[in-house]
């Protein structure tokens, strides 16, 4: 048998063979250069609802990958401190927390730049990292800058949807960043099985970080109150110390970045496993979608708005979809169905243009009757982002048909810049949204649409800052002295549910059910009824409950009483008592509703007030026949009353003051009765 030739005596491809494999240790080498090396995904698992649901890219563990430990942790030690510094300053009322336009910045910094670093500092490119993360740092602070203008003078108005707003576009527009940055800071091409791969790693890397911080302090305090509970109560104070929290719950988040970072094996895992089963959810998904746009040529589209939430769902139905094509076919290399299914996407995916048009037209509808805003413009904003996101793919799917993944990489990247630049310019005067919501409304008054006393000065007070604060204090100077009603309204104003209910709670009576057969309503208890002030918000709820007035003696003792039954909530009772009348909480024992009526109760003279709910429940007092509460204190039961009672009281049976109340198959109980 002739000898194997040797490879050698095939110069050209010994040649090619020490290009390709020393092209492959170049990149594959992690001590030299740790690179992302791409890796195709595995369809040829079928079978398997996770066969395609793998990362496109495995990211090399090595230690150098991360920053040296003691690098992390004295980037955490000193976030921690300057933490604790600014929240000393809030509890003491010292710079900077009585300035915003300092305050916020320095908040922002001291939070924002740490976080990026620990998520993308690299021993091998730290300098380029860091400055990166400076510069996104710094957009950052100036954005804050701009909204801590907005939020002066401090105290004059409400500023927590500023903040809440701020908040929630910085973090969206740092997570977009932190994928930009993290390969061009290692001097890679911006590739968008990159930018996928970083965006579930550094997701999850920070939640998991973020879980482990809050477990160890959790571990921490419940190990100091055990000791507490033996005697020994010095951990439990100084863990409660913030100089002690601030600096420990920052390592123990840096600790665990640097932790997690070095498990990218893990972290993929887990990215392989959400994708998969968003595998298995998008077919069910895109066949919803479909046959809800088949119904809704035989239905019309008035259902869809008389909800009040039609275009909510629309935008969540619209971004559900989305999210999943996008982590169902990834890079947009290989077919994570077989054919047929993949057909089924691609096809339903066309219709996710449609949606987006829809929530448009319902949001104009409702920006044409009753202008713009803040919520309005944030719903247009995701609305058009959704909108271009579903024509991108919608477009590359009637260009490329089968391989139209091929053209996700495009679509994502491009729209992942334009939302970072949207976050950051919704902070901005170039964009802002509670001018344009305030113009809007302005627009109404001046062109007669509503009148100046039906402006909704609450919520220009609550969500349109200092706008709206400079506009309110023109007008008291315009109209303090001439109209004084009008002043006050604007110094004060009103919820508006709860101005709708003053001014709709006119018509219980015209609503009011008699029973068992009409009857004559005393004049002192209609007053009494009157006074009270029952909501109109509150008597029919669902729409479709009218309140019912019932004759009946509950006491046994031959004098009527009276039960206003509001909804299938809420009903009180009356009764005469020493020539006045005294309101008694009724409670369903038995029948659909059985259960506590609701927290509201009454104070003497006062409107409920929903949402209390006493340890024990107190009667109300005594109403007079005119109308108008009397001097009878209220006595509440306090904890010392209570105290005396159950270790002093004699012990007896009581029989019941009144009967249960029996209408149809519901039983009702009176619970408040002195």
């Amino acid at each position: 048998m002739a000898p194997e030739p040797a490879l050698h005596s095939f110069p050209i491809c010994a040649q090619r063979r020490r290009k390709w494999t020393g092209a492959t240790r170049r990149r594959d080498n992690p001590v030299t250069d740790a690179r992302i090396v791409p890796k195709l995904p595995d369809v040829t698992d079928r079978e398997s609802p996770f066969a395609a649901a793998r990362p496109s890219r495995q990211l090399v563990s090595s230690s150098t990958t991360r920053a040296p430990l003691k690098v992390t942790l004295g980037i955490a030690l000193a976030q921690g401190a300057v933490l604790y510094l600014l929240t000393l300053a809030e509890l003491n009322d010292a710079w900077p927390s009585g300035q915003p336009v300092w305050n916020l910045p320095l908040w922002t910094l001291a939070v924002a730049w740490p976080v990026l670093l620990h998520l993308s500092i690299d021993a091998a490119n730290a300098r380029r990292t860091i400055a990166g993360a400076s510069l996104f740092a710094s957009l950052l602070v100036a954005v804050a800058v701009y909204t801590g203008s907005r939020m002066s003078p401090p105290g004059a108005f409400a500023t927590e949807s500023i903040v809440a707003v701020f908040l929630i576009t910085s973090a969206v527009a740092s997570f977009k960043a932190l994928m930009y940055l993290q390969p061009l800071a290692a001097r890679r091409p911006v590739i968008y099985a990159e930018l996928f791969a970083n965006s579930w790693r550094n997701f999850l890397v920070a939640g998991l970080s973020a879980v482990m911080a809050g477990g160890i302090y959790l571990v921490l305090m419940l190990w100091a109150s055990l000791l507490n509970v033996i005697g020994i109560g010095f951990f439990l104070e100084l863990f409660q110390q913030m100089w002690f929290a601030f600096p420990v719950i920052a390592i123990c988040f840096g600790l665990g970045t640097f932790i997690f970072r070095g498990l990218a094996r893990v972290i993929d895992g887990l990215t392989g496993l959400l994708e998969g089963l968003m595998r298995l959810l998008l077919p069910l998904l895109i066949v919803m979608l479909a046959i809800f746009l088949a119904a809704l040529p035989f239905t019309g589209l008035e259902p869809l708005w008389d909800v009040g939430s039609g275009t909510a769902l629309l935008m969540a139905l619209n971004g559900l979809a989305l999210f999943f094509l996008n982590a169902v076919y990834q890079t947009g290399r290989g077919e994570p169905y077989p054919p047929s299914v993949h057909r089924l996407v691609y096809v339903g995916a066309t219709l996710l243009p449609i949606v987006s048009a829809l929530a448009l037209y319902g949001l104009s509808l409702r920006i044409t009757q009753y202008g713009w805003t803040v919520e309005r413009c944030w719903a247009l904003a995701v609305c058009i982002i959704l909108a271009l996101f579903s024509c991108g793919y919608a477009g590359s799917i009637l260009r490329l048909r089968d391989a139209w993944p091929r053209n996700l990489a495009f679509v994502n990247r491009s729209m992942g810049l334009a939302i970072l630049a949207f976050m950051l310019l919704s902070n901005s005067p170039l964009l802002d949204f509670r001018l344009i919501s305030l113009e809007s409304q302005q627009r109404r008054v001046e062109s007669g649409e509503i009148e100046l006393r039906e402006f909704d000065f609450f919520y220009a007070g609550e969500f349109l800052g200092r706008p709206a604060y400079l506009w309110t204090q023109e007008l008291l100077e315009q109209y303090g002295d001439s109209d004084p009603e009008l002043a006050e309204l604007i110094r004060n104003p009103e919820p508006p549910w709860i101005r709708a209910a003053r001014v709709e709670s006119r018509d219980i009576w015209d609503e009011m059910i008699y029973r068992p057969a009409p009857f004559e309503v005393p004049g002192d208890l209609r007053a009494t009824i009157d006074a009270i002030g029952l909501p109109r918000a509150l008597v029919t709820p669902t729409g479709n409950v009218p309140p019912v007035l019932i004759e009946v003696d509950l006491s046994d003792d031959g004098v009527m009483e009276y039960v206003l039954v509001l909804n299938e909530f809420q009903a009180w009772a009356f009764q005469r008592r020493d020539n006045a009348w005294r309101a008694l909480a009724l409670e369903f024992v038995r029948g659909p509703a059985s259960g506590r009526l609701s927290g509201t109760t009454f104070e003497s003279g006062r409107r409920p007030v929903a949402g209390r709910t006493p340890v024990i429940v107190a009667s109300p007092g005594s109403i007079g026949l005119d109308g108008v509460p009397t001097d009878t204190p209220v006595e509440a039961d306090r904890p010392d009353g209570l105290q005396t009672a159950l270790t002093e009281g004699a012990i007896e049976t009581v029989d019941a003051e009144f009967r249960d109340l029996r209408i149809g198959e519901l039983v009702l109980r009176v619970v408040e009765a002195p």
